[in-house]
């Protein structure tokens, strides 16, 4: 068996995975915190054979992205609670000779609200999706107060999310009736991504001025999803913000001590060329 003995190897799995910023970022906050790591993208397309050999190969750590976060979650030996709720983990911590798992993808949305200062407490929200980044956003803007509402093109996924978390949902014909009435939208769909199909999930009818609109997709930066809801007045989200601080997440649990947040944030707006967006 062949071990790391010095530098720490972490990584992010995932298929695809070529366009993932995770790499630059992290790899600059090791740097900046002055740990011996260095963070890899791994195309990953069996988990449940190479979560074992990654294990056994010494990585200490793997940030977990599409599609792999609910079959992943099944498979680590311990989870904390809020991932328990989740179903899914988007965060593997190597402790003794097994996985334990966290969902920090909730904590990036609540503290990009947070850090804009979003009053959301009683808004109502439409979440589009019904997968492990959609089931982390029913939990976070249910923890920040919001009305939640999910609408998925497979109905009965969506069905599963009312059962597990006791939100509404709406079939896809009825949310492009009714969207107009939300005052928060989480896209959490892989639309709109680099190396995905491009296209709205929904007409942007249901956008209007006022309306908070986040795509949890960051690669493009501003989606078509956004540039529409931009075009309506709507203030816009990047999911290029809730990947920095779930980011900042991981490094906080994955080292006990603060994430380089400001450094992070700095890197990663060159790698997206982002310099045109208002980052929080």
């Amino acid at each position: 068996m062949i071990r790391p003995v010095r530098t720490q190897i972490f990584a992010v799995i995932g298929t695809p995975i070529k366009h993932s910023l995770s790499p630059v970022m992290m790899n600059k906050a090791f740097k900046v915190l002055g740990i011996d790591a260095v963070y890899l993208a791994l195309e990953v397309d069996n988990p449940q054979k190479d979560l074992q050999i990654l294990l056994d190969s010494g990585f200490q750590g793997l940030s977990v992205t599409i599609p792999h976060k609910e079959v992943v979650y099944s498979m680590v030996e311990s989870v904390d609670d809020v991932s328990s709720k989740l179903g899914a983990v988007n965060t593997l911590k190597k402790v003794a000779n097994a996985w334990r798992g966290r969902n920090t993808d909730w904590i990036g949305i609540v503290r990009t609200f947070g850090r804009r200062n979003i009053p959301v407490n009683g808004k109502k929200a439409l979440i589009i999706g019904a997968g492990g980044a959609a089931r982390a956003a029913v939990y976070a803007a249910k923890y920040m107060g919001m009305d939640v509402t999910v609408t998925n093109r497979t109905y009965e996924r969506a069905v599963k999310l009312k059962e597990d978390f006791g939100c509404n949902i709406l079939n896809f014909e009825e949310a492009t009736e009714k969207g107009s009435d939300f005052d928060v939208i989480f896209q959490t769909t892989p639309i709109g991504m680099s190396g995905y199909k491009k296209g709205l999930v929904l007409p942007p009818t249901i956008f209007r001025p006022q309306m908070v609109v986040m795509d949890f997709v960051y690669n493009p930066v501003i989606t078509d999803f956004l540039a529409e809801a931009r075009n309506e007045g709507c203030m816009i989200l990047s999911g290029l913000e809730m990947l920095l601080y779930q980011g900042a997440a991981q490094i906080e649990w994955w080292f006990n001590r603060p994430a380089p947040v400001a450094a992070m944030r700095e890197v990663l707006i060159k790698a997206a060329g982002a310099e045109d967006y208002e980052f929080c």
